[in-house]
């Protein structure tokens, strides 16, 4: 059973079903007696003193007057614990644990067998997914590759071997991801080799202090070796290659920041939704230089050692990129802190370790991205408005031309228009409009600059929230006139045709997340509204789509249909959230957000959008932001006549 004790007397009488269970039955030690059966990585908030626990309020979560599960908030209101039955059962299906307000960890039982089926890391916990079993984790539906490196170290620094190996890839999926088996044979590791490189990596961890963490993955980018029967790769392959872990212990109140620690990853593949090692990392000494692994997926391939696997080694760019990851981990606190003169101090430290590693680079692309990230540093510096040279240094940047001086330029305007918005009593209207005075400035005198498509959508995308659709259009015009084959310039293509969408038919298909085909043409001779949104899209969408599906239900007998266009990344948040919300309609799934395929085509710029769409199929009103509005304009469609039956055509 997934709770035992008074838990399950909990889930038991939350199993009636009857509306007489009370909040009252329960207290805020209960809710908080309920713990997560994964105690590794599952980071939630918990009252620290009786004080606080006493404060704590337990709730009734009800749907159509039965008990469905309990809430507890904190003395302020925030949500700490969520437990349901969200599958119309009699038993708890759903545990959710909250930091800061937002729900960060959940275990569900998805089959109604009352035995645990999955754990969910969401918001700032993570985004990874584990299948359990037997309240263990058995494997991952998703899990990213920093992910993967962090609980790896979680697993080692406890010696959980059996959750390590979730994170191994078998070779049995390296032959599914498409790799010839003779490629399989030569990079799979047996895990019969795998006890003394454990053994040596828990005891590099321990000599770094009992409290050795996950600090940072550092991989400079991931490889996407193409499909190529040449070589037998049937399928493209996504890696990582000779990345790095680094871990620390704490730094103690008022010390020094700890020694950090260094494990080499040979290789992380991509399998579906989630990152495994093709072997596990191994403890380098921080001192030394990191020999590059000798054999790797590439190089088997192609039977060389050639390449990232095996190249020759950068001793200066290592020793440079060293340098920065060390003052980074040093600085954490004074970069990210609310110090302005310390955060000042340390960006400005920072720009000769970024110039450093540009010097080493030896790709003139990987080159300016360094440069790029110095500038940043200087603006970061600037914008606390306590670096008194910052403005005469940067100006002399955006001076000096070239991609830099556009990227710095670029990167001024917006940092003043923070800086701006920040004076006491200042005039938010009056700054916008100055801040898009200095886009117009800027592409003038950058009209080709690589940041000039981004500038021109901001300006389009602000006339437009400003109402100035004429104004706007000219943007977009111009933006698909000049930059066409940019993401910007489809995007303002996709504005332009939104904006002239209505007393037009809508095209919109698409598939669901099961891979079935979602045709709104199918609804003709039915008013419908297709709605666009995200999970993250915020609490306008969190409000405005139960109001939706109220709306649906009304209009239900009128013919009134929805159409979804959700915009999640993965299918496992498209799935939660139309759980949580129990949304009825179908859903065109389009998984990279606002740079999706709909979402281009109809140059989206917020959440939820919805197009309202009568029963000829001719779109009515392509800006619609609220259920209310959507109301007020579907009661217009269904009183006005067809033009034919007005017209007395029979």
């Amino acid at each position: 059973m997934r709770r035992i004790g008074w838990a399950a007397a909990l889930a038991a009488g939350l199993g009636a079903g009857g509306s007489s269970t009370r909040a009252a039955d329960y207290k805020p030690q209960d809710l908080l007696g309920i713990k997560p059966t994964q105690t590794i990585g599952a980071e939630y908030e918990t009252p620290a003193t009786q004080a606080a626990i006493d404060a704590c309020k337990v709730e009734t979560a009800t749907e159509q007057g039965r008990v469905v599960g309990y809430i507890l908030r904190d003395g302020q209101g925030k949500l700490l614990r969520r437990f349901l039955i969200t599958n119309g059962g009699k038993a708890l299906n759903q545990w959710s644990y909250y930091q800061d307000g937002f729900e960060v960890y959940r275990e569900s039982d998805l089959d109604g067998d009352r035995r645990l089926d999955e754990c969910r890391w969401l918001n700032s916990g993570g985004s990874r997914v584990a299948v359990v079993k037997d309240n263990k984790i058995a494997g991952w539906k998703r899990i990213s590759a920093e992910e993967a490196t962090k609980v790896a170290v979680q697993a080692l620094t406890v010696g959980d071997a059996s959750l390590l190996e979730t994170l191994v890839a078998s070779p049995e999926e390296l032959t599914a991801a498409g790799l010839p088996k003779e490629v399989v044979a030569k990079v799979a590791e047996a895990p019969a080799k795998r006890d003394e490189k454990i053994a040596a990596l828990v005891a590099a961890l321990k000599a770094g202090g009992e409290k050795t963490a996950w600090n940072r993955f550092d991989g400079a980018m991931p490889h996407a070796i193409p499909a190529d029967p040449a070589s037998g790769l049937a399928k493209d392959v996504v890696l990582y290659e000779n990345a790095m872990i680094f871990t620390s212990a704490p730094t103690p109140p008022g010390g020094q920041p700890a020694k950090l620690s260094m494990l080499q990853v040979p290789e992380l593949i991509q399998i579906g939704d989630a990152w495994k090692f093709v072997e596990l990392p191994r403890a380098v000494d921080p001192e030394k230089p990191v020999v590059a692994a000798a054999v790797g997926i590439r190089a088997s391939l192609y039977e060389t050692t050639d390449g990232p696997a095996g190249g020759p080694h950068d001793e200066a760019m290592e020793a440079a990129l060293k340098a920065l990851a060390d003052f980074d981990k040093a600085n954490v606190q004074a970069l990210e802190g609310d110090d302005k003169r310390e955060k000042a101090a340390a960006h400005l430290k920072r720009v000769p370790l970024l110039k450093s590693v540009a010097a080493a680079a030896k790709d003139s692309e990987e080159k300016l991205n360094y440069e790029k990230q110095g500038v940043d540093s200087m603006v970061a510096a600037y914008q606390t408005g306590v670096w008194s040279k910052g403005r005469d240094t940067l100006d002399a940047v955006v001076k000096a031309g070239g991609p830099l001086g556009s990227y710095a330029a670029y990167r001024l305007i917006g940092a003043d228009f923070v800086l701006r918005n920040e004076e006491p009593n200042g005039n938010f209207v009056a700054n916008q409009k100055k801040w898009m005075g200095e886009l117009e400035a800027f592409l003038k005198q950058f009209p080709k600059a690589d940041e000039a498509p981004e500038a021109r959508l901001q300006l389009g995308n602000s006339n437009e929230f400003n109402a100035e659709e004429d104004k706007a259009r000219e943007d977009y015009k111009t933006l698909v006139a000049d930059f066409p084959d940019t993401l910007a310039g489809k995007k303002a293509a996709g504005a332009l045709r939104r904006l002239d969408l209505e007393g037009k038919p809508l095209a919109i298909k698409g598939a669901a997340a099961d891979g079935s085909t979602i045709d709104a043409g199918s609804l003709q001779g039915k008013p419908y509204l297709v709605v666009f949104w995200a999970s993250w899209g915020g609490q306008s969408v969190r409000r405005e789509l139960p109001d939706v599906m109220k709306l649906a239900e009304k209009y239900r007998d009128k013919g009134f249909q929805v159409i979804g266009v959700c915009l999640d990344s993965n299918k496992a948040e498209l799935e939660a959230f139309q759980k949580e919300l129990a949304l009825p309609w179908p859903q065109i799934f389009e998984p990279n957000g606002m740079e999706g395929r709909l979402a281009v085509e109809y140059g989206i710029i917020s959440l939820p959008t919805m197009f309202l769409v009568d029963a000829q199929g001719k779109v009515v009103n392509r800006n619609l932001r609220s259920a209310s509005e959507v109301e007020r304009q579907l009661d217009r469609t269904l009183a006005a006549k067809p033009a034919a039956v007005a017209a007395g055509i029979k």
